[in-house]
């Protein structure tokens, strides 16, 4: 007998997104770059026996990337910081490894944003204003800044 505490619990509901799109257009990147709670990208090219020359070079360029460890938020408001890499450079910073619609995560855009995703004790803590998070499964569990 199964256990009746599992037995009948329906499966997380999932969002699948599928997007065609002419790769050689310069969208692509655009589109990509204002999804910035994502690390990485899968490509599917049904019926290529060869991945085209400008599709490679997009997704093997070098670039930088730095990983940081015990990064705090409020490490991310110091003036000095702000100063340096926000409005004299340019960053882009995402927390990974965590579970996303379980855990709190943090983003700062190319564009100068700082984002945060909390989950509901987290957002109340705080007392800032925010609003609903899209990619729930339920109801007002996360919330975003």
């Amino acid at each position: 007998m199964l256990c009746p505490e599992t037995y009948d619990l329906k499966p997380p509901r999932h969002y699948v997104s599928v997007d065609r799109r002419n790769f050689t257009k310069a969208d692509v990147p655009a589109v990509m770059d204002t999804h910035y709670f994502n690390h990485s990208v899968s490509v599917v090219l049904p019926d290529t026996v060869t991945v085209p020359d400008t599709l490679r070079n997009c997704l093997s360029e070098d670039t930088d990337y730095y990983r940081i460890n015990a990064l705090r938020v409020c490490d991310l408001l110091n003036g000095e910081f702000i100063e340096a890499f926000v409005k004299k450079g340019e960053v882009s910073l995402l927390t990974i490894e965590n579970k996303i619609d379980l855990q709190n995560s943090i983003c700062v855009t190319p564009t100068g944003y700082l984002l945060l995703s909390l989950v509901t004790e987290d957002y109340q803590a705080l007392g800032l204003e925010g609003k609903a998070s899209l990619f729930d499964r339920k109801p007002h569990t996360r919330y975003e800044l």
